[in-house]
This record gives C-alpha cells, structure tokens and sequence, in this order.
C-alpha cells in the first residue's frame, strides 16, 4: 500500500511540475509576442492563479 502511494505521489508531481513548466513558458510567448506590456504581468498572474492552489 505505500510503495503505492509513493508512486502516486511521485507521478502527480512529475504530472504538476510539466503543467507548470508548460505554464511559464506559455507566459513567455506572450511576452515575446507582445501580448503583455511587462512581463512582470504575466509572472503575477501566474502567482496569483496558483498561489493558493492545493498540491
């Protein structure tokens, strides 16, 4: 049961650290892109959306 659990976890981590990763290089893009005037914005609205998320 907990090797089990061990693995869920791991995988669910590896799972929300690739949506992340996804996440900041989406902001990125839109930096380049010009859809942002700073990219300070995007980092904000990335750490309001997942500041108080559940892990």
């Amino acid at each position: 049961m907990e090797v089990s659990v061990k693995n869920n976890y791991v995988e669910a981590l590896k799972q929300q650290q690739a949506e992340v990763r996804e996440l900041v290089l989406d902001g990125l893009r839109q930096a380049k892109e010009g859809k942002t005037k700073e990219f300070d914005a995007v980092c904000d609205r990335l750490e309001k959306k997942y500041r108080n998320t559940k892990l």
